[in-house]
């Protein structure tokens, strides 16, 4: 899962675009989007940000079936809008072992990896429950 560090950042800029699914994934997976349609993959800056209801809302894996209606953030477009340029990142997206300084991008599955240059860990959340990134301007 991912969410917006303030709320503020929702209130400055739209930085969503809408797409169909084409394969199963999870709330929070990065995701290539083309012409409409969304799949996981490897270095992307778009990501899944659904809202979670029923019995697996809030649950490190919220899956989301192929073919349903998701809503993508553009992290770049949201680093080029908006001044405060850190989300949060919960659940299945965090890396094992993940320490403040690291870089992370994400793999064909969607979830994120270190080794990357567009998202550095700023802050360790609830005692790697989560992690708080920033977006790296190029």
């Amino acid at each position: 899962m991912i969410k917006f560090s303030t709320i503020g950042q929702i209130e400055k800029v739209y930085a969503f675009e809408d797409a169909i699914l084409e394969r199963d994934a999870f709330n929070g997976d990065f995701v290539s989007v083309t012409e409409g349609k969304a799949k996981p993959a490897a270095d992307s800056m778009k990501v899944i940000m659904q809202k979670e209801v029923g019995d697996d809302a809030y649950k490190d894996k919220y899956p989301i079936t192929a073919g349903s209606h998701v809503r993508v953030l553009d992290l770049e477009l949201l680093d080029e809008q908006y001044p405060i340029k850190t989300v949060e990142i919960y659940g299945k997206q965090v890396p094992d072992k993940v320490k403040v300084g690291d870089k992370l991008k994400s793999d064909e599955t969607g979830s994120l990896v270190t080794g990357g240059t567009k998202l550095e860990v700023t802050e360790i959340i609830g005692n790697s429950l989560g992690i708080e990134v920033k977006i790296i301007s190029e």
